[in-house]
């Protein structure tokens, strides 16, 4: 099929290059294998673990989502034979069409027989993982996990150790600047303004009290405070 030629290709290319990186792309081709066909089990075999109520609406998906998918599965069942390659007698076509735009840097230099038992090893782990799969999740019944297992189901607590390490410490933060820069700091500078300015009004208004007693008073009181800057500044 079309995935096992690519990920072959990509196994032999990291084992050509580092064994500690092959063995790494192969563990997780194992782990693709894995929990692809825990889904098959999961999803196809054993008893529905829904409702009664829920068994009554489970149906066939409409052809409009049907027929695409069939015609994914189709194509990547044939799509491999598009870029059969050297080893099994295979032109490498879509290599040879896209080399124009795609330039190949670097051509295998293992020989046929290491590809054999590359291909044949990697084959071998992952029909055990199958099998693995299937006696573990083929009738499967729901049970809390313990150890190693309930590391897994929770997605190695990662989402928990982000919540504690980013976002509960960010959120303080927030908490901070919006009680106290925000609240305290820039809206009670903003607010501080308009007070003085309301305060300084009342009083200045105070000036203005229609007496023209007060107001010729004013004007020479004014008049000597000019003399007193003229005379001495």
């Amino acid at each position: 099929m079309s995935g096992f030629f690519s990920k072959d290709s990509i196994l032999i290319g990291a084992f050509e290059h580092n064994k500690l990186v092959y063995g790494i792309a192969l563990f997780t081709a194992c782990l693709t294998a894995f929990y692809m066909f825990r889904l098959l089990f999961l999803t196809f075999h054993g008893k529905f673990r829904g409702t009664e109520k829920q068994w009554s609406h489970v149906h066939e998906s409409p052809a409009a989502m049907t027929l695409p998918l069939i015609v994914l599965a189709v194509l990547s069942v044939i799509g491999g034979l598009v870029n059969v390659p050297a080893v099994f007698n295979g032109g490498e076509s879509l290599t040879q069409f896209l080399s124009p735009v795609i330039h190949q840097t670097h051509a295998t230099t293992l020989s046929h027989n290491q590809e054999y038992m590359l291909m044949g090893g990697a084959v071998l782990l992952i029909v055990a993982v199958i099998l693995f799969a299937k006696f573990k999740f083929k009738n499967f019944e729901s049970k809390e996990n313990t150890g190693l297992a309930k590391t897994f189901e929770n997605k190695w607590y990662v989402d928990e150790l982000y919540n504690k390490v980013i976002v509960k410490p960010m959120q303080s933060i927030a908490a901070l600047f919006n009680n106290t820069v925000e609240k305290k700091g820039i809206d009670g500078l903003v607010n501080g303004v308009g007070k003085a300015v309301n305060y300084g009004s009342r009083q200045i208004r105070l000036l203005q009290s229609g007496q023209i007693g007060t107001y010729v008073l004013l004007m020479v009181l004014g008049i000597l405070v000019l003399f007193i800057i003229q005379l001495f500044l």
